[in-house]
């Protein structure tokens, strides 16, 4: 009898998460089937994702210097209840957001002189870490939003919050880019190129910043999503969406430039630029924990960490915001 895989079995089998085997059969790349509420795969479909479209087996020559991708799960409600449960039965701070690199380069900061100021990072995307915000689920949100100048910042921000009184405290400005083999083989150069048939696309998920910004622009230049080979196909991450092209399982992908560094086989062409902040609740500014994040953002090795991600500039880094509801 053929062997029948559930979701976890594919992904500990391949070495990789379970929420990017579920993110494989959504794009289509891995065949499965629904046996009533549940996902199987069977041998057969994980063998010919295996051969993959050329017929060869990727399993050995899929190149292994990428990164694992790290995904970041989609909010649900258990993990609101969580947060919940961590607000109201420690002294500790949550801070919501998808720039995982940048929150533990603030842990390792306050552990120099708070050590035992513990901090829960919950995995959201930009529009839930603000919704989580807004309800009082969570202390701080990291988020990443397109920006010009300051006050295009605050205002997307005050959208998402209205009538509270929050505090932004900038973390730094980074650069967003269109993510494409090294040689750029395929001649891509600006966001109307992906309505050329040829072009595979993966998107990012809705919510995050960068997908309101391309959805804001495609807007602008008249572009259809329909047009767009793949639109409808996201990712969780910067990483994710860098594996994707890296590995050839799509043409074209968007994220933050920073992560190239650890992508040789990639390289990025130019999209926007982003301000990194975070964002809290005005009236808990004077708390000394909140002090602690704002020393730790204006200290100079905190400025120092942020430097080593490519495109970070740390001008305004530690410059507070305040805006009215």
């Amino acid at each position: 009898m053929e062997k029948i895989y559930t979701p976890q079995e594919v992904a500990d089998r391949l070495q990789i998460k379970k929420a990017t085997v579920y993110e494989l059969i959504k794009r289509g790349e891995l065949k499965a089937n629904k046996i009533g509420r549940q996902i199987r795969v069977s041998q057969e479909q994980l063998d010919v994702y295996l051969k993959g479209s050329t017929g060869q087996d990727i399993s050995t020559t899929v190149d292994e210097s990428l990164p694992p991708v790290t995904d970041i799960p989609r909010f649900t409600a258990v993990s609101g209840g969580q947060q919940t449960d961590y607000l109201l039965n420690t002294s500790g701070l949550i801070i919501s957001s998808q720039e995982s690199r940048v929150v533990e380069l603030l842990r390792s900061e306050l552990s120099k002189n708070q050590g035992n100021l513990p901090i829960l990072h919950s995995y959201m995307n930009d529009y839930n870490s603000l919704y989580s915000l807004y309800y009082e689920k969570t202390h701080l949100a990291l988020t990443c939003f397109f920006s010009h100048e300051k006050e295009e910042t605050k205002k997307q921000i005050k959208n998402l919050m209205p009538g509270k009184e929050i505090a932004v405290l900038s973390v730094c400005r980074l650069s967003w880019g269109f993510y494409v083999k090294r040689g750029n083989p395929l001649k891509f150069h600006s966001i109307r190129d992906l309505i050329r048939p040829e072009i595979r696309f993966l998107n990012r998920e809705l919510g995050s910043g960068l997908r309101m910004c391309l959805d804001s622009t495609l807007l602008d230049e008249k572009i259809k999503k329909s047009a767009i080979r793949g639109y409808e196909n996201d990712c969780l991450s910067h990483m994710s969406a860098a594996n994707a092209v890296a590995s050839g399982a799509t043409d074209i992908s968007i994220g933050d430039i920073s992560l190239l560094a650890s992508y040789p086989q990639l390289e990025s062409i130019p999209f926007a630029h982003a301000s990194l902040n975070f964002v809290f609740l005005k009236s808990d500014l004077e708390h000394p924990a909140f002090q602690s994040i704002y020393h730790g953002i204006n200290s100079e090795d905190f400025k120092s960490g942020l430097l080593h991600f490519e495109g970070y500039d740390t001008k305004n880094t530690g410059n507070l915001i305040l805006i009215n509801g």
